[in-house]
């Protein structure tokens, strides 16, 4: 029997999480799949136990590298599997019952590229019944200027890899950043594909792992990274998604702020110059952006006395 989905479970020192992830895909409704688990050269035990559940079912399949990087790990995963389909789920994360069930019939049924499902943050997996219902949709939809708890709510369903099912066909590679590397994953993705489509349920359960990259300390210089990744969607988005690319771009002004000031390690002051320089005359010709926020930027990269001011005042209020 051909194999439809390849799901590639990239993992790093998740001995706590992993077996909870391997269980939720084991408990997929949808049976036809294997799962290429890359573990990035963990030091506890999580190789181990993806050794002994693949003792168990033969569908998974463990790798061990010693290259770290969970683009490396993905890539590596891609090479490796055989599906006509790829989804992808991180070691910390689990998803519900009839994810691969729903994303497989929306993407055979309706011809697509790729499809997107939506997410719900949780820190214990209960599964729910849910009913199929799939849609065409705008990226638009998912994305705000002014509501920051919205985005968090929302951003995922565009920039992460692990609310997709892809064809083969239309896969692009990962790029090596430390934090990032799906957006700019899902930016070449919507703009190599026109056919897509979204399972409106909250299937991909995103754990929040405050072990994670995702919420290592801001100040890192690996944050550098993520505002890199920003511009790049901007770039990327800004020929099949005008309202996106703007989001990405304000995003990505607002981190030059944020980073300049708070970043310990000054080795990227010139460069915050130079992306403040390329971008600050596209950002002034956004109209998604209203002129306060235009105005703001400019006051704040120009008088860091101001921006330190405000920051105070928001944290007092805190």
């Amino acid at each position: 029997m051909n194999i439809e989905i390849s799901i590639i479970v990239p993992s790093y020192n998740e001995e706590k999480n992993i077996r909870r992830c391997l269980d939720s895909l084991l408990n997929q409704n949808f049976q036809n799949f294997e799962i290429i688990c890359v573990d990035n050269a963990s030091t506890d035990s999580t190789f181990d136990i993806i050794k002994s559940y693949s003792e168990k079912d033969n569908r998974i399949k463990p790798f061990y590298l010693k290259e770290k990087g969970v683009s490396n790990a993905r890539n590596f995963g891609i090479e490796n599997s055989v599906g006509k389909y790829i989804g992808f789920i991180d070691a910390d994360d689990f998803i519900q019952p009839q994810m691969f069930e729903f994303m497989h019939r929306a993407i055979t049924e309706n011809k697509s590229d790729f499809v997107c499902c939506k997410y719900e943050k949780t820190s214990e997996l209960i599964n729910k019944n849910f009913e199929y219902f799939c849609r065409k949709f705008e990226l638009s939809e998912f994305i705000s200027f002014n509501d920051y708890d919205f985005v968090l709510n929302n951003e995922l369903v565009i920039s992460s890899a692990c609310t997709k099912l892809i064809d083969r066909k239309k896969l692009v590679k990962f790029e090596n950043f430390s934090v990032g590397e799906d957006t700019v994953f899902c930016s070449e993705l919507f703009k190599k594909c026109s056919n897509y489509c979204l399972v409106d349920s909250p299937l991909f359960c995103y754990y929040n792992n405050e072990n994670s990259v995702s919420f290592s300390d801001t100040k890192s210089e690996k944050w550098f990274d993520l505002l890199v990744t920003r511009f790049i969607a901007f770039d990327k988005f800004y020929d099949c998604d005008k309202s996106v690319s703007e989001f990405y771009l304000d995003r990505g002004m607002k981190n030059i702020l944020s980073y300049r000031f708070n970043l310990n390690n000054k080795s990227h002051k010139n460069d915050f110059k130079k992306y403040f320089k390329k971008y600050i005359g596209s950002y002034l010709k956004c109209e998604s952006i209203s002129l306060k926020y235009k105005l703001s930027v400019v006051l704040f990269y120009y008088f860091p006395c101001v921006y330190r001011i405000y920051r105070k005042s928001l944290d007092s209020t805190l």
